[in-house]
């Protein structure tokens, strides 16, 4: 259950600061609640939640446009078709998302037990 409000959490936030900021807010919105939320899963809440939102984003940019931009952009590189171009760009946010996430619950200090003898 940790692990659904983590990814809902992240989503919505990153969607809400990318209105806002660079593309790099991303990893700031994952940090955070990477930080706040720790789950045995911080790195696949922070993967699936950047994944999920950079292909929403990119698909939703590609079926408004008039033009075939993302097929033309393909091109230039060496993927054909614009599904592949696509697949990379989700797999990059992807990876800086669950980095940024890994490294927020990381750098929360555990709760020290205190030992009595």
């Amino acid at each position: 259950m940790k692990f659904l409000i983590q990814v809902i959490a992240i989503f919505l936030l990153s969607y809400i600061l990318e209105m806002f900021l660079p593309w790099y807010s991303l990893a700031l919105a994952a940090f955070a609640v990477g930080y706040l939320l720790k789950s045995r899963v911080n790195f696949l809440a922070g993967f699936i939640a950047i994944g999920a939102l950079w292909f929403f984003q990119a698909w939703m940019i590609d079926s408004r446009g008039a033009s075939d931009l993302a097929g033309k952009v393909a091109l230039i590189f060496p993927v054909k078709e614009k599904i592949w171009l696509m697949t990379i760009t989700t797999f990059l946010g992807a990876l800086v998302g669950g980095f940024a996430a890994l490294t927020g619950a990381l750098l929360r200090k555990p709760l020290k037990r205190r030992v009595y003898y």
